[in-house]
């Protein structure tokens, strides 16, 4: 039995992929490190020098490395657990508002992250002489930043976060996990999405006459047995309809205002695509009130249904599927040039009140944290799949510049997106248009205490 994964979970695991990817190096020679004392703040994820225990000979590596690193410098830098998820943010805002100098950087979710942003709290590292812009991975020499969640907290020229790693790493991207033997047993090359993604045909069209395909009445009594995929998480399905067409849920204007983008083309026809499918009956429907919360990866899972939209950490519950299977990315909508998918990053901040000296020495303290060690990132992919394309293909296409882009709605705190999608009128009721225009007075609400 699959059992449901609560989003502080979700986060946890995000966050021991990190600290696994992590590694120090020796200091240089103008460093301003010596004596200083740097504590990183998260709600999981605990790294003390002196009590952590390595998992692996990666790990034992990456401890020797940073004892003798923190040795030869006389700093001290450690990862404390603040909190647990729910009391985290709470704890974190009064220690910022107090001017308590414990904690010298937060990581948090970006919508958290934006709130603090427009309360003035956050440092504009931008600021600091010590500057974080490598987008290139050396292993033992450089770390890299994510230019995306840089862009995202760069306001009138100034940044004030950013996310150690090039992206699309956080285990929260957007993917159709498929089953290989329901493809070949519907009459179709299982490794048909690997080659129409890698042909360029993977579209919204050539998606629908494959879900077709999938869908079937096995034992031919008149009950469909196999299905093309679930509804359930709708969330997932929505997020990689409307991001592979070029859509979004959330724009920004030049004056860093948010702006509803559910009125657009792009929104609107991913709704209409949505309804489509499910008029078009490939899709099985969540059973209210007998289905609970995962029953759709259940489905997948169990080889119920070819296909699942899911976020990327579900890999990790693959590796015991008794049936083949590998990873696409959404098809491309008609409005899209390329493939399109949308992930959540968190990122790291550093409070208004220490000084840019101080910010300074904090940075580098960063930026030593987060050498590699070792810059394969495939190898922490091999082992969820039983075939090398879902992570030389697709994973290393999600990678690509401009593929992966920023889940909009995420950092507007009460955007009611649960609401919205689960809103059973998608598949019974309405046009696109009526729908959004039903939702709007919600959305702009919660754009307008953002905006404030």
């Amino acid at each position: 039995m699959l059992k449901k994964k609560s989003q502080a979970g979700v986060l946890v695991i995000i966050a021991l992929v990190l600290v696994a990817s992590l590694l120090v190096t020796g200091c240089k020679k103008d460093s301003k490190l010596k004596g200083a004392r740097v504590v990183f703040a998260s709600w999981s994820g605990a790294y003390n020098i002196d009590t952590y225990e390595p998992r692996n000979e990666g790990e034992e590596e990456q401890l020797e490395f940073r004892k003798k690193f923190m040795s030869d410098t006389g700093v001290w830098i450690e990862s404390v657990e603040l909190s647990d998820w729910d009391g985290y943010f709470q704890i974190a805002a009064n220690n910022i508002m107090a001017g308590n100098k414990d904690y010298s950087v937060y990581t948090m979710p970006a919508d958290w992250a934006m709130t603090l942003y427009r309360q003035g709290l956050l440092f504009p590292i931008s600021d600091s002489s010590y500057k974080m812009t490598n987008r290139v991975e050396v292993a033992k020499e450089k770390a890299a930043y994510n230019k995306m969640m840089e862009d995202l907290f760069t306001f009138n020229g100034k940044t004030y976060a950013f996310t150690p790693g090039l992206g699309g790493f956080s285990w929260q991207g957007n993917f159709i996990f498929f089953n290989k033997r329901l493809f070949r047993e519907a009459g179709l090359d299982p490794d048909l999405p690997f080659n129409m993604q890698r042909d360029g045909t993977w579209t919204w069209d050539n998606f629908f006459e494959i879900c077709k395909q999938l869908t079937r009445d096995i034992n031919n009594d008149g009950v469909i047995d196999i299905y093309a995929f679930p509804s359930d998480d709708i969330r997932e399905l929505m997020y990689a309809l409307v991001y592979s067409n070029n859509g979004n849920f959330v724009t920004i204007d030049s004056a860093g205002k948010y702006q509803n983008a559910t009125t657009s083309p792009e929104f609107m026809e991913a709704l209409g695509f949505f309804q489509r499918l499910v008029n078009e009956g490939v899709v099985k429907m969540r059973r209210e009130g007998i289905d609970e919360w995962g029953w759709n990866f259940s489905e997948f899972f169990d080889g119920r249904v070819a296909m699942c939209f899911d976020p990327e950490w579900r890999q990790g519950q693959l590796p015991d599927m008794e049936d083949d299977y590998g990873i696409v990315l959404a098809p491309k909508g008609p409005r899209a040039t390329n493939y399109r998918t949308s992930l959540t990053e968190v990122v790291m901040v550093i409070p208004n009140f220490f000084t840019k000296e101080e910010v300074d020495i904090i940075l580098e303290a960063v930026d030593f944290w987060n050498i590699p060690m070792d810059t394969d990132w495939k190898q922490g992919y091999y082992w969820a799949y039983r075939d090398r394309r879902s992570v030389d293909e697709t994973m290393a296409l999600q990678k690509q510049p401009g593929i992966a882009v920023y889940r909009d709605f995420a950092i507007v705190p009460g955007f009611p997106t649960d609401g919205m999608i689960y809103d059973e009128r998608w598949w019974e009721m309405g046009t696109p248009a009526q729908i959004v225009e039903s939702w709007a007075p919600r959305i702009q609400a919660a754009l307008n205490d953002a905006n404030r």
